[in-house]
Protein backbone atom coordinates (compact mmCIF):
# COMPACT_ATOMS: atom_id res chain seq x y z
CA UNK A 1 0.00 0.00 0.00
CA UNK A 2 1.42 3.36 -1.05
CA UNK A 3 0.24 6.62 0.53
CA UNK A 4 1.51 10.13 -0.16
CA UNK A 5 2.01 12.41 2.86
CA UNK A 6 2.71 16.13 2.68
CA UNK A 7 1.31 19.63 2.97
CA UNK A 8 1.82 23.37 3.41
CA UNK A 9 1.19 24.80 6.88
CA UNK A 10 0.88 28.56 7.28
CA UNK A 11 -1.64 30.84 9.04
CA UNK A 12 -2.09 34.28 7.51
CA UNK A 13 -2.92 37.62 9.07
CA UNK A 14 -4.07 39.76 6.15
CA UNK A 15 -3.36 42.93 8.13
CA UNK A 16 0.23 42.10 9.04
CA UNK A 17 2.91 44.07 7.20
CA UNK A 18 5.17 42.55 4.53
CA UNK A 19 4.89 39.09 3.01
CA UNK A 20 5.95 35.53 3.83
CA UNK A 21 8.88 34.58 1.60
CA UNK A 22 10.67 31.30 0.86
CA UNK A 23 13.24 32.28 3.49
CA UNK A 24 10.56 32.31 6.20
CA UNK A 25 9.72 28.69 5.39
CA UNK A 26 13.37 27.67 5.18
CA UNK A 27 13.99 29.08 8.66
CA UNK A 28 11.30 26.82 10.11
CA UNK A 29 10.15 23.86 8.00
CA UNK A 30 11.14 23.29 4.39
CA UNK A 31 11.34 19.54 3.93
CA UNK A 32 11.27 17.87 0.53
CA UNK A 33 11.79 14.24 -0.45
CA UNK A 34 13.49 11.94 2.03
CA UNK A 35 14.36 14.95 4.22
CA UNK A 36 10.65 15.20 5.08
CA UNK A 37 10.55 11.60 6.27
CA UNK A 38 13.72 12.04 8.34
CA UNK A 39 12.27 15.17 9.94
CA UNK A 40 8.98 13.45 10.74
CA UNK A 41 10.75 10.42 12.22
CA UNK A 42 13.17 12.43 14.35
CA UNK A 43 10.56 14.87 15.56
CA UNK A 44 8.31 12.05 16.69
CA UNK A 45 11.14 10.88 18.93
CA UNK A 46 11.67 14.35 20.37
CA UNK A 47 8.17 15.59 21.04
CA UNK A 48 5.26 13.27 20.35
CA UNK A 49 2.51 15.86 20.86
CA UNK A 50 3.87 18.82 18.95
CA UNK A 51 3.54 18.29 15.23
CA UNK A 52 0.64 17.41 12.93
CA UNK A 53 2.96 15.90 10.32
CA UNK A 54 4.50 13.53 12.84
CA UNK A 55 1.02 12.42 13.93
CA UNK A 56 0.12 11.29 10.42
CA UNK A 57 3.58 9.85 9.83
CA UNK A 58 3.51 7.72 12.97
CA UNK A 59 0.15 6.14 12.14
CA UNK A 60 1.15 5.39 8.56
CA UNK A 61 4.55 4.01 9.60
CA UNK A 62 2.98 1.74 12.21
CA UNK A 63 0.54 0.48 9.56
CA UNK A 64 3.49 -0.64 7.46
CA UNK A 65 2.54 1.32 4.35
CA UNK A 66 5.01 2.82 1.90
CA UNK A 67 5.05 6.55 2.64
CA UNK A 68 5.68 8.78 -0.37
CA UNK A 69 7.07 12.17 0.79
CA UNK A 70 5.06 14.93 -0.83
CA UNK A 71 7.08 17.64 0.91
CA UNK A 72 6.14 19.71 3.93
CA UNK A 73 6.50 23.48 4.21
CA UNK A 74 5.74 25.41 7.38
CA UNK A 75 6.37 29.01 8.44
CA UNK A 76 5.63 31.24 11.39
CA UNK A 77 2.17 32.85 11.06
CA UNK A 78 2.44 36.14 9.25
CA UNK A 79 1.46 38.12 6.16
CA UNK A 80 0.32 36.74 2.81
CA UNK A 81 2.61 34.17 1.17
CA UNK A 82 4.70 35.12 -1.82
CA UNK A 83 2.89 33.42 -4.68
CA UNK A 84 6.01 31.67 -5.96
CA UNK A 85 6.14 29.59 -2.76
CA UNK A 86 2.67 28.18 -3.39
CA UNK A 87 3.20 27.72 -7.13
CA UNK A 88 6.56 25.98 -6.64
CA UNK A 89 5.18 23.70 -3.93
CA UNK A 90 2.22 22.63 -6.06
CA UNK A 91 4.50 22.05 -9.05
CA UNK A 92 6.88 19.78 -7.13
CA UNK A 93 3.95 18.00 -5.45
CA UNK A 94 2.36 17.26 -8.82
CA UNK A 95 5.65 15.87 -10.12
CA UNK A 96 5.95 13.67 -7.04
CA UNK A 97 2.43 12.36 -7.52
CA UNK A 98 3.04 11.62 -11.22
CA UNK A 99 6.26 9.74 -10.46
CA UNK A 100 4.54 7.54 -7.91
CA UNK A 101 1.26 6.72 -9.62
CA UNK A 102 -0.72 4.71 -8.91
CA UNK A 103 -1.16 5.85 -5.31
CA UNK A 104 -3.50 4.08 -2.91
CA UNK A 105 -4.16 7.15 -0.77
CA UNK A 106 -3.13 10.68 0.13
CA UNK A 107 -2.87 12.41 3.53
CA UNK A 108 -2.37 16.17 3.51
CA UNK A 109 -1.54 18.13 6.68
CA UNK A 110 -2.17 21.86 6.33
CA UNK A 111 -3.39 24.84 8.31
CA UNK A 112 -6.40 26.00 6.36
CA UNK A 113 -5.92 29.75 6.84
CA UNK A 114 -3.19 30.29 4.26
CA UNK A 115 -3.42 33.07 1.71
CA UNK A 116 -1.21 33.89 -1.24
CA UNK A 117 -0.63 37.04 -3.17
CA UNK A 118 -2.93 35.69 -5.90
CA UNK A 119 -5.03 33.08 -4.11
CA UNK A 120 -7.31 33.09 -1.08
CA UNK A 121 -7.44 29.28 -0.98
CA UNK A 122 -3.98 27.69 -1.29
CA UNK A 123 -5.10 24.56 0.54
CA UNK A 124 -7.98 24.16 -1.90
CA UNK A 125 -5.56 24.65 -4.78
CA UNK A 126 -3.33 21.89 -3.39
CA UNK A 127 -6.18 19.42 -2.81
CA UNK A 128 -7.61 20.05 -6.30
CA UNK A 129 -4.19 19.62 -7.94
CA UNK A 130 -3.75 16.22 -6.27
CA UNK A 131 -7.31 15.10 -6.95
CA UNK A 132 -6.97 15.83 -10.67
CA UNK A 133 -3.96 13.51 -10.82
CA UNK A 134 -5.04 10.61 -8.58
CA UNK A 135 -8.66 10.45 -9.70
CA UNK A 136 -11.88 10.21 -7.72
CA UNK A 137 -11.33 6.69 -6.37
CA UNK A 138 -8.18 7.45 -4.34
CA UNK A 139 -8.99 8.69 -0.82
CA UNK A 140 -7.61 12.09 0.17
CA UNK A 141 -7.85 12.85 3.89
CA UNK A 142 -6.81 16.21 5.29
CA UNK A 143 -5.75 17.53 8.70
CA UNK A 144 -6.37 21.23 9.44
CA UNK A 145 -6.17 23.76 12.25
CA UNK A 146 -9.36 24.75 14.09
CA UNK A 147 -8.85 28.27 12.69
CA UNK A 148 -9.08 27.08 9.10
CA UNK A 149 -11.16 28.75 6.45
CA UNK A 150 -12.77 25.57 5.15
CA UNK A 151 -13.83 26.30 1.58
CA UNK A 152 -16.32 24.45 -0.57
CA UNK A 153 -13.50 23.43 -2.96
CA UNK A 154 -11.72 21.70 -0.08
CA UNK A 155 -14.80 19.72 0.92
CA UNK A 156 -15.72 18.83 -2.67
CA UNK A 157 -12.31 17.36 -3.44
CA UNK A 158 -11.37 15.57 -0.20
CA UNK A 159 -12.84 12.45 1.37
CA UNK A 160 -12.50 13.76 4.92
CA UNK A 161 -11.38 16.94 6.66
CA UNK A 162 -10.30 16.70 10.31
CA UNK A 163 -9.62 19.87 12.32
CA UNK A 164 -8.06 20.35 15.74
CA UNK A 165 -10.78 19.86 18.34
CA UNK A 166 -9.08 21.61 21.25
CA UNK A 167 -8.17 25.23 21.89
CA UNK A 168 -5.56 25.69 23.32
CA UNK A 169 -4.27 23.36 20.61
CA UNK A 170 -3.19 20.37 22.65
CA UNK A 171 -4.36 17.81 20.08
CA UNK A 172 -2.12 18.77 17.15
CA UNK A 173 -0.37 15.40 16.91
CA UNK A 174 -3.66 13.56 17.38
CA UNK A 175 -5.31 15.50 14.54
CA UNK A 176 -2.62 14.36 12.14
CA UNK A 177 -3.15 10.84 13.43
CA UNK A 178 -6.95 11.13 12.91
CA UNK A 179 -6.51 12.07 9.26
CA UNK A 180 -4.15 9.15 8.65
CA UNK A 181 -6.41 6.65 10.43
CA UNK A 182 -9.38 7.76 8.34
CA UNK A 183 -7.39 7.20 5.14
CA UNK A 184 -6.45 3.70 6.27
CA UNK A 185 -10.02 2.87 7.28
CA UNK A 186 -11.31 3.92 3.87
CA UNK A 187 -8.67 1.81 2.13
CA UNK A 188 -9.52 -1.21 4.28
CA UNK A 189 -13.18 -0.85 3.33
CA UNK A 190 -14.23 -0.24 6.94
CA UNK A 191 -15.96 3.05 6.12
CA UNK A 192 -17.33 4.90 3.09
CA UNK A 193 -17.68 8.42 4.47
CA UNK A 194 -19.69 11.40 3.29
CA UNK A 195 -19.16 14.95 4.52
CA UNK A 196 -21.79 17.53 5.46
CA UNK A 197 -20.70 21.16 5.35
CA UNK A 198 -22.26 24.37 6.66
CA UNK A 199 -20.81 27.84 6.18
CA UNK A 200 -21.39 30.22 9.11
CA UNK A 201 -21.23 34.01 8.53
CA UNK A 202 -19.25 34.90 11.65
CA UNK A 203 -15.78 35.36 13.01
CA UNK A 204 -14.73 35.78 16.63
CA UNK A 205 -11.44 36.97 18.14
CA UNK A 206 -9.30 33.99 19.11
CA UNK A 207 -8.73 35.46 22.57
CA UNK A 208 -12.46 35.20 23.31
CA UNK A 209 -13.06 31.46 23.56
CA UNK A 210 -11.57 28.15 24.54
CA UNK A 211 -12.74 24.55 24.43
CA UNK A 212 -11.90 24.33 28.14
CA UNK A 213 -14.93 26.34 29.32
CA UNK A 214 -18.50 27.18 28.31
CA UNK A 215 -20.00 27.94 25.91
CA UNK A 216 -17.60 26.47 23.33
CA UNK A 217 -16.78 23.47 25.51
CA UNK A 218 -20.41 22.33 25.46
CA UNK A 219 -20.62 22.57 21.69
CA UNK A 220 -17.49 20.49 21.18
CA UNK A 221 -18.68 17.93 23.73
CA UNK A 222 -21.89 17.51 21.77
CA UNK A 223 -19.83 16.62 18.71
CA UNK A 224 -17.74 14.15 20.68
CA UNK A 225 -20.92 12.54 22.00
CA UNK A 226 -22.21 12.05 18.46
CA UNK A 227 -18.94 10.32 17.52
CA UNK A 228 -19.09 8.14 20.62
CA UNK A 229 -22.67 7.13 19.81
CA UNK A 230 -21.67 6.09 16.29
CA UNK A 231 -23.80 8.71 14.54
CA UNK A 232 -20.64 10.44 13.30
CA UNK A 233 -17.23 9.14 12.29
CA UNK A 234 -15.61 12.55 12.81
CA UNK A 235 -16.57 16.19 13.20
CA UNK A 236 -14.94 19.60 13.07
CA UNK A 237 -15.90 23.13 14.07
CA UNK A 238 -13.88 25.79 12.29
CA UNK A 239 -13.62 29.17 13.98
CA UNK A 240 -12.04 30.88 11.00
CA UNK A 241 -8.82 32.81 11.59
CA UNK A 242 -10.40 36.18 12.44
CA UNK A 243 -7.65 38.26 10.80
CA UNK A 244 -7.94 36.52 7.43
CA UNK A 245 -9.59 38.78 4.87
CA UNK A 246 -10.63 36.25 2.22
CA UNK A 247 -13.33 36.51 -0.44
CA UNK A 248 -14.77 33.10 0.39
CA UNK A 249 -14.09 33.20 4.11
CA UNK A 250 -16.39 31.59 6.66
CA UNK A 251 -16.47 29.80 9.94
CA UNK A 252 -17.97 26.38 9.35
CA UNK A 253 -18.96 22.94 10.58
CA UNK A 254 -17.95 19.68 8.90
CA UNK A 255 -19.44 16.35 9.92
CA UNK A 256 -18.27 12.97 8.62
CA UNK A 257 -20.35 9.80 8.54
CA UNK A 258 -22.11 7.25 6.35
CA UNK A 259 -25.73 8.34 6.85
CA UNK A 260 -26.24 11.44 4.71
CA UNK A 261 -29.42 12.60 6.43
CA UNK A 262 -27.95 12.16 9.90
CA UNK A 263 -24.67 13.99 9.24
CA UNK A 264 -26.61 16.83 7.57
CA UNK A 265 -28.92 17.13 10.58
CA UNK A 266 -26.01 17.21 13.03
CA UNK A 267 -24.02 19.71 10.97
CA UNK A 268 -27.02 22.04 10.91
CA UNK A 269 -27.49 21.63 14.67
CA UNK A 270 -23.85 22.37 15.53
CA UNK A 271 -23.75 25.36 13.16
CA UNK A 272 -26.92 26.79 14.67
CA UNK A 273 -25.49 26.36 18.17
CA UNK A 274 -22.21 28.08 17.25
CA UNK A 275 -23.94 31.10 15.75
CA UNK A 276 -26.28 31.35 18.74
CA UNK A 277 -23.34 31.78 21.14
CA UNK A 278 -21.62 34.49 19.07
CA UNK A 279 -22.37 37.25 21.59
CA UNK A 280 -20.62 35.28 24.32
CA UNK A 281 -17.28 35.36 22.50
CA UNK A 282 -15.96 38.49 24.18
CA UNK A 283 -12.65 39.30 25.83
CA UNK A 284 -12.51 41.27 29.07
CA UNK A 285 -9.67 43.74 28.62
CA UNK A 286 -7.44 45.51 31.13
CA UNK A 287 -5.45 48.67 30.62
CA UNK A 288 -1.68 48.26 30.40
CA UNK A 289 -1.17 50.71 33.27
CA UNK A 290 -3.64 48.74 35.39
CA UNK A 291 -1.80 45.46 34.74
CA UNK A 292 1.57 47.04 35.53
CA UNK A 293 0.10 48.37 38.78
CA UNK A 294 -1.24 44.94 39.72
CA UNK A 295 2.18 43.43 39.04
CA UNK A 296 3.94 46.02 41.19
CA UNK A 297 1.70 45.07 44.12
CA UNK A 298 1.81 41.34 43.44
CA UNK A 299 3.33 39.36 46.32
CA UNK A 300 1.83 35.97 45.45
CA UNK A 301 5.06 34.50 44.12
CA UNK A 302 3.32 33.90 40.78
CA UNK A 303 3.91 36.15 37.78
CA UNK A 304 1.23 38.49 36.48
CA UNK A 305 0.76 37.82 32.77
CA UNK A 306 0.29 40.91 30.62
CA UNK A 307 -1.36 39.23 27.64
CA UNK A 308 -0.57 41.40 24.63
CA UNK A 309 -2.60 39.22 22.26
CA UNK A 310 -3.09 42.07 19.78
CA UNK A 311 0.60 41.68 18.86
CA UNK A 312 0.47 37.88 18.83
CA UNK A 313 3.07 36.35 16.54
CA UNK A 314 1.00 33.15 16.61
CA UNK A 315 -1.81 35.14 14.99
CA UNK A 316 0.46 36.59 12.33
CA UNK A 317 1.24 39.93 13.96
CA UNK A 318 4.81 41.20 13.72
CA UNK A 319 5.60 40.94 17.45
CA UNK A 320 7.18 44.40 17.35
CA UNK A 321 4.87 46.41 19.60
CA UNK A 322 6.80 48.52 22.14
CA UNK A 323 3.59 49.59 23.89
CA UNK A 324 4.36 47.90 27.22
CA UNK A 325 7.89 49.35 27.37
CA UNK A 326 6.50 52.80 26.58
CA UNK A 327 4.09 52.59 29.52
CA UNK A 328 6.76 51.24 31.92
CA UNK A 329 8.94 54.24 31.04
CA UNK A 330 6.05 56.71 31.25
CA UNK A 331 5.11 55.40 34.69
CA UNK A 332 8.74 55.24 35.86
CA UNK A 333 7.82 51.75 37.02
CA UNK A 334 10.34 49.46 38.66
CA UNK A 335 8.22 46.35 38.14
CA UNK A 336 10.50 43.35 37.67
CA UNK A 337 9.33 42.26 34.25
CA UNK A 338 10.20 39.95 31.37
CA UNK A 339 9.15 40.47 27.78
CA UNK A 340 10.02 39.78 24.18
CA UNK A 341 10.06 42.00 21.07
CA UNK A 342 10.92 41.42 17.43
CA UNK A 343 13.49 44.01 16.32
CA UNK A 344 16.50 42.79 14.38
CA UNK A 345 17.93 46.30 13.94
CA UNK A 346 18.03 46.85 17.69
CA UNK A 347 19.55 43.39 18.24
CA UNK A 348 22.28 44.22 15.70
CA UNK A 349 22.97 47.53 17.44
CA UNK A 350 23.36 45.67 20.73
CA UNK A 351 25.99 43.47 19.14
CA UNK A 352 27.95 46.55 18.07
CA UNK A 353 27.76 48.00 21.60
CA UNK A 354 28.70 44.76 23.39
CA UNK A 355 27.67 43.04 26.61
CA UNK A 356 27.72 45.20 29.73
CA UNK A 357 27.49 48.47 27.82
CA UNK A 358 24.72 51.01 27.38
CA UNK A 359 22.68 51.40 24.23
CA UNK A 360 20.50 54.39 23.41
CA UNK A 361 18.32 53.66 20.40
CA UNK A 362 14.67 53.42 19.25
CA UNK A 363 13.08 50.06 20.06
CA UNK A 364 10.20 48.34 18.26
CA UNK A 365 7.79 49.27 15.44
CA UNK A 366 10.20 48.21 12.72
CA UNK A 367 7.38 46.46 10.83
CA UNK A 368 4.06 47.75 12.18
CA UNK A 369 4.81 51.36 11.33
CA UNK A 370 1.13 52.26 10.86
CA UNK A 371 0.28 51.10 14.37
CA UNK A 372 3.22 52.13 16.54
CA UNK A 373 6.15 54.49 16.80
CA UNK A 374 9.55 53.27 18.04
CA UNK A 375 10.24 54.04 21.69
CA UNK A 376 13.59 55.69 22.50
CA UNK A 377 15.22 53.65 25.27
CA UNK A 378 18.39 53.62 27.29
CA UNK A 379 19.26 50.02 28.04
CA UNK A 380 22.07 47.83 29.29
CA UNK A 381 23.08 44.91 27.08
CA UNK A 382 22.97 41.81 29.31
CA UNK A 383 23.64 39.04 26.76
CA UNK A 384 24.06 38.32 23.05
CA UNK A 385 23.04 35.16 21.14
CA UNK A 386 23.22 33.81 17.62
CA UNK A 387 19.58 32.86 18.20
CA UNK A 388 19.78 29.15 17.36
CA UNK A 389 18.40 27.72 20.58
CA UNK A 390 17.33 24.29 21.90
CA UNK A 391 13.56 24.33 22.13
CA UNK A 392 11.43 21.34 23.22
CA UNK A 393 13.65 18.72 21.67
CA UNK A 394 14.54 20.60 18.50
CA UNK A 395 16.58 23.63 17.46
CA UNK A 396 14.71 26.89 16.85
CA UNK A 397 16.21 29.83 14.99
CA UNK A 398 15.29 33.20 16.49
CA UNK A 399 18.01 34.97 14.50
CA UNK A 400 20.71 37.16 16.08
CA UNK A 401 19.29 38.16 19.46
CA UNK A 402 20.05 40.18 22.56
CA UNK A 403 18.80 40.57 26.11
CA UNK A 404 18.68 44.10 27.45
CA UNK A 405 17.62 45.63 30.75
CA UNK A 406 15.38 48.71 30.66
CA UNK A 407 14.79 49.95 34.20
CA UNK A 408 13.83 46.67 35.88
CA UNK A 409 12.47 45.04 32.72
CA UNK A 410 14.47 42.32 30.96
CA UNK A 411 13.68 42.37 27.26
CA UNK A 412 14.59 39.61 24.81
CA UNK A 413 15.09 41.17 21.38
CA UNK A 414 15.03 38.74 18.46
CA UNK A 415 15.32 38.90 14.69
CA UNK A 416 12.79 36.12 14.01
CA UNK A 417 9.61 35.86 16.05
CA UNK A 418 8.15 32.48 17.01
CA UNK A 419 6.97 30.28 19.91
CA UNK A 420 5.94 33.41 21.81
CA UNK A 421 3.15 31.62 23.69
CA UNK A 422 5.48 29.13 25.35
CA UNK A 423 7.53 29.90 28.49
CA UNK A 424 10.31 27.88 26.85
CA UNK A 425 10.94 30.97 24.72
CA UNK A 426 12.21 32.77 27.81
CA UNK A 427 13.88 29.67 29.22
CA UNK A 428 15.84 29.18 25.99
CA UNK A 429 17.49 32.55 26.68
CA UNK A 430 18.18 31.68 30.33
CA UNK A 431 15.22 33.34 32.08
CA UNK A 432 12.59 31.63 34.20
CA UNK A 433 9.18 33.38 33.99
CA UNK A 434 8.28 32.50 37.58
CA UNK A 435 11.20 34.65 38.80
CA UNK A 436 9.43 37.83 37.65
CA UNK A 437 6.56 39.96 38.88
CA UNK A 438 5.23 40.45 35.34
CA UNK A 439 5.67 38.51 32.09
CA UNK A 440 4.47 39.81 28.72
CA UNK A 441 2.97 37.07 26.53
CA UNK A 442 2.13 37.92 22.93
CA UNK A 443 -0.36 35.14 22.16
CA UNK A 444 -4.12 34.62 22.07
CA UNK A 445 -5.29 31.49 23.89
CA UNK A 446 -2.90 28.63 23.16
CA UNK A 447 -0.40 30.04 25.66
CA UNK A 448 -2.76 29.15 28.51
CA UNK A 449 -1.92 25.47 28.12
CA UNK A 450 1.68 26.32 29.06
CA UNK A 451 1.24 29.21 31.48
CA UNK A 452 -1.80 28.02 33.46
CA UNK A 453 0.35 25.63 35.56
CA UNK A 454 2.53 28.62 36.47
CA UNK A 455 -0.05 31.27 37.33
CA UNK A 456 -3.71 32.21 37.30
CA UNK A 457 -2.95 35.94 37.21
CA UNK A 458 -3.61 36.37 33.48
CA UNK A 459 -4.85 39.73 32.18
CA UNK A 460 -5.69 40.32 28.49
CA UNK A 461 -4.42 43.81 27.69
CA UNK A 462 -6.22 46.57 25.78
CA UNK A 463 -3.33 47.04 23.37
CA UNK A 464 -3.16 47.83 19.67
CA UNK A 465 -2.05 45.35 17.02
CA UNK A 466 -2.95 43.54 13.83
CA UNK A 467 -4.47 40.66 15.86
CA UNK A 468 -6.72 42.91 17.91
CA UNK A 469 -10.00 41.62 19.36
CA UNK A 470 -11.73 44.70 17.95
CA UNK A 471 -12.31 43.18 14.53
CA UNK A 472 -14.51 46.06 13.39
CA UNK A 473 -11.52 48.39 13.67
CA UNK A 474 -9.62 46.49 10.95
CA UNK A 475 -9.82 47.40 7.24
CA UNK A 476 -11.59 44.29 5.95
CA UNK A 477 -12.19 44.49 2.20
CA UNK A 478 -13.19 40.97 1.14
CA UNK A 479 -15.16 39.39 3.98
CA UNK A 480 -18.86 40.22 3.41
CA UNK A 481 -20.25 42.89 5.69
CA UNK A 482 -23.20 40.59 6.36
CA UNK A 483 -20.83 38.78 8.71
CA UNK A 484 -21.00 38.97 12.46
CA UNK A 485 -19.59 41.13 14.08
CA UNK A 486 -19.97 43.60 11.18
CA UNK A 487 -23.70 42.93 11.22
CA UNK A 488 -25.98 40.73 13.29
CA UNK A 489 -28.40 39.06 10.91
CA UNK A 490 -30.60 36.01 11.22
CA UNK A 491 -28.76 32.82 10.23
CA UNK A 492 -30.50 30.03 8.32
CA UNK A 493 -28.01 27.16 7.92
CA UNK A 494 -27.65 25.71 4.43
CA UNK A 495 -26.20 22.20 4.41
CA UNK A 496 -24.25 20.67 1.53
CA UNK A 497 -23.44 16.95 1.55
CA UNK A 498 -20.54 15.56 -0.49
CA UNK A 499 -19.58 11.99 -1.34
CA UNK A 500 -16.54 10.99 -3.38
Amino acid sequence: MKILLGGLHQEINSFAPGKTTPEHFKRKQYWLGEDMLRYADEYVCCDDDADVLSGSYTVLKEAGVEIVPGGFLGAQPGPAIEQSVIDDYIAQLKETVKRNLPLDGVVLVMHGAAQGEKTDDPEGDIIVAVRELVGKDVPITVALDMHANVTKRMVENANTLSLYQKYPHTDIWETGARAARLCLRILKGEIKPCMAYVQIPMIAPASAYTTEIAPFKGLMQKGHDYVKSGKLIDFSVAQMQPWLDAKDGYSSVVTVGENKEEIARIAKELATDLYAMRHEFRTELYGVDDIIGRAEKNESGKPVILNDFADSSNAGAAGDSPETIARVLALSSDVRGLMYINDGEFAAACREVGVGNKICAPLGAKFSTKLFAPVPVEATVKALFDGVMPFRGMMADFGPSAVVQIRNMFVIVTTQHRYNGDPCLYRAFGYEPTDFQMVVVKANTSFRAFYAPLTDLIYPAATKGSSTADLRSLPFKNVPKSFYPFSDNEFLPQVDVFEM
